[in-house]
């Protein structure tokens, strides 16, 4: 059987996921797709516009057959953290087909790549270490050192000051550190580059984040609809009409108050807090009177600004260095939360469910672990912020049943 594997966040759901996989069913006629997808919190330290639920619905309309949540240590993570929990989910659940996009599009380069770095590891990490004396963030550090040991290669190397060609390189590593025998393949994104904030209004795809920009601004759905599938326009809409979108300035009330209540010895215990950054954050709390006003305010060149976010994150679900820390350095997850399938996913599921090499969770109340118990309490967090005007929800966190799609008569079976 062919089973491929997708990482994502789906912030929202677009054009460009749609092509993705449109390119993958026909490279390699997959017998299932599975994608392993963030929950409520993001890589780049960003609550979801919409919750994992209405996300997992828009993936299982588009054609995904089985969709995990990829656990919040490493979803809110560093990229060799996102990327080595995404893969290692992937690789335990039987996946045997990585698919990514990148700027690059050809495989090759990625491994020369790893091969380079991995030849002149001592180099690397003597660049890379002076880089970092200098204040300079981890990722232009990285991007330096890289560049040193490549001044002489021959071989085509993959440019990793792009973000997805970056992301990619660690879905590499990742496989490599795990020596997982699941299959890369990569295909060249089009068009929209992902961190891009404006788009084309004629052109059919665009980057999540300027999407997303488009709307948290007030502008409606309608005058985007030539980027989105057609079901994941209306979710957008239903969301926005139910309880709205979220975003960090929605949520920054929220984190003021956990700043402006606690105290420089309480916020070190934070996940991530280092190198007393937490004396600059309470310096600039005061003051601040938005959430990008803040992060401009205590952003160095040591600190990017998605560094920034994800440690507001932290502090915002409360997220301790003594409980995260060792699960992120993990390379064995344990559990994966199951979002949503249909029959395809479902009955892949049943096939693969004793011989797993990680239990996949559907039922809450059946299982406790301290992976499970911070997923929980930061989805919970995130439910209360987007429901603070006390509207009647139909679950909680703890009783949301798997999201059950029935691709046949496309049409979802526990509504």
């Amino acid at each position: 059987m062919i089973i491929a594997g997708i990482v994502a966040e789906y912030n929202p759901f677009h054009n460009g996921h749609s092509y993705q996989l449109e390119a993958l069913r026909k490279q390699i006629h997959p017998d299932a797709v599975v994608v392993v997808m963030s929950g409520n919190f993001l890589q780049r330290g960003e609550p979801a516009i919409v919750s994992k639920w209405t996300r997992t619905q828009m993936a299982l309309e588009a054609g995904v057959d089985l969709v995990v949540e990829l656990p919040y240590v490493f979803a809110v993570g560093k990229a060799d953290v996102f990327a080595r929990g995404a893969v290692s989910i992937l690789d335990r659940l039987g996946v045997n087909r990585l698919f990514f996009s990148s700027e690059c599009g050809r495989i090759e380069p990625f491994f020369n790549s790893l091969s380079l770095i991995g030849h002149h590891k001592a180099d690397y990490e003597a660049k890379l270490t002076e880089s970092m004396a200098k204040g300079i963030s981890y990722p232009n550090a990285h991007a330096a050192a890289y560049r040193f040991i490549a001044q002489n290669c021959e071989k085509e190397l993959v440019d990793l000051s792009l973000p997805n060609n970056s992301l990619g390189f660690h879905y590499i590593k990742a496989l490599h550190q795990l020596g997982s025998k699941m299959k890369p393949i990569t295909i060249k994104r089009l068009q929209a580059e992902h961190n891009d904030q404006t788009f084309d209004n004629d052109a059919a795809i665009a980057s999540a984040s300027s999407i997303r920009l488009h709307l948290m601004s007030g502008e409606q759905t309608d005058s985007i609809c030539n980027k989105l599938p057609g079901h994941v326009a209306e979710a957008l809409v239903a969301a926005k009409t139910k309880i709205g979108y979220a975003g960090w300035e929605r949520f920054f009330p929220f984190l003021k108050y956990q700043l402006l209540s606690s105290n420089a010895a309480r916020l070190a215990q934070i996940y991530e807090m280092e190198e007393g950054i937490e004396h600059r954050l309470l310096e600039c709390i005061r003051t601040a009177s938005t959430f990008d006003a803040f992060i401009a305010a205590v952003k160095t060149k040591r600190y990017t600004w998605a560094r920034l976010q994800r440690l507001a994150v932290h502090i915002l679900t409360d997220t301790l260095k003594e409980e995260a820390k060792p699960l992120a350095l993990s390379s064995d997850p344990g559990s994966t939360r199951l979002l949503g399938m249909n029959g395809k996913g479902q009955a892949y599921l049943a096939d693969i469910r004793k011989s797993a090499a990680i239990t996949v969770i559907s039922k809450i109340r059946n299982h406790r672990s301290l992976l499970l118990n911070i997923d929980l309490k930061t989805a919970q967090v995130y439910d209360y912020l987007i429901n603070t005007d006390h509207k009647p929800m139909r679950y909680t966190e703890t009783s949301h049943p798997p999201i059950r799609y029935d691709e046949t008569n496309r049409r979802l079976l526990n509504e």
